[in-house]
C-alpha cells in the first residue's frame, strides 16, 4: 500500500499549475503511474500536490496529454469519459466504510457523490458544488481534440466545511489524521489512459474499490 502525506501550507496556495509558486513546493509530487487495465497507448505522465490548513484541503494537477477532450458540462455527469482527474477518500477508515469521490473533467465540470458502495450514492448538490473552486488552464465549456494538445493542469480548493456538510461527518484534519484513498486519471475519448496512484488489483476498470485505496497521512 502507497502512502501520501499531506503537508500544511505555511498560506493560502495558489490555484494554478505552477508547482513553483506559493506554498506548493512543501507538497511531495505524487504520480498517478499505475496502469491495471492497460492495452496501448501512451502512458502519458500526471503529477498531484496536495496541502490543507484549517479552511480547506487543496489539490493541484499537472496532466500529460496528447488528446484533451471534454463533452460533459452538467453537474455530476460522466466527467469520467472526459479527459478527468479524481479524488476518492474515506474520512473514518477505522470507524465507517463511506468515502466521497469528487471528480472533474479538464474543463472544471463537477462531480461529487458519498456513500458506502458503487451504487445508491448520494450526489453534492448545485449549492455545494459551486463551493468548490476550480481553476483549468482548459477554458471550456468543451475541447476537442487538437493536434496542438500536449497537456492540461487543474487546482482545486475544498472547503472542510462543505465536505462536512455534504458527508455529514466532521472533517477537520490535523497532524496524525488518516485517511484511506486513491488518486485517478481518465484520458477522455482517444486516449482513456485509466490510471491511478494506488494499484488496483481487479480484472476489469472500476475505480470504486476502496479496498486497495493507499493510505493519506496528514502532517
Amino acid at each position: 500500500m502507497k502512502q501520501y502525506r499531506i503537508r500544511r501550507a505555511s498560506a493560502s496556495p495558489p490555484l494554478n499549475g505552477d508547482a513553483s509558486a506559493g506554498p506548493w513546493p512543501q507538497a511531495d509530487a505524487l504520480k498517478i503511474d499505475e496502469y491495471p487495465w492497460y492495452t496501448a497507448g501512451a502512458k502519458q505522465a500526471t503529477a498531484v500536490r496536495a496541502l490543507y490548513d484549517d479552511e480547506a484541503l487543496y489539490l493541484q494537477f499537472l496532466c500529460e496529454d496528447r488528446h484533451i477532450f471534454a463533452e460533459v458540462t452538467e453537474l455530476n455527469g460522466p466527467v469520467c469519459k472526459d479527459s478527468c482527474v479524481e479524488f476518492f477518500a474515506t474520512i473514518e477508515p477505522d470507524r465507517r466504510p463511506d468515502y466521497f469521490n469528487v471528480e472533474f473533467n479538464c474543463c472544471g465540470t463537477r462531480l461529487g457523490k458519498w456513500g458506502s458502495q458503487r451504487h445508491g450514492r448520494k450526489d453534492i448538490t448545485p449549492a455545494q458544488a459551486e463551493r468548490i473552486e476550480v481553476a483549468t488552464s482548459v477554458p471550456g465549456p468543451t475541447k476537442a481534440d487538437s493536434p496542438n494538445d500536449d497537456g492540461w493542469w487543474l487546482a482545486v480548493k475544498l472547503p472542510l466545511d462543505l465536505l462536512s456538510e455534504f458527508t455529514g461527518v466532521r472533517v477537520r484534519p490535523a497532524s496524525g489524521t488518516r485517511w484511506r484513498g486513491n488518486f485517478y486519471r481518465c484520458g477522455g475519448r482517444s486516449d482513456p489512459q485509466l490510471a491511478c496512484w494506488n494499484i488496483i488489483e481487479w480484472a476489469r476498470p472500476d475505480y470504486h474499490r476502496p479496498e486497495f485505496f493507499g493510505e493519506i497521512v496528514f502532517e
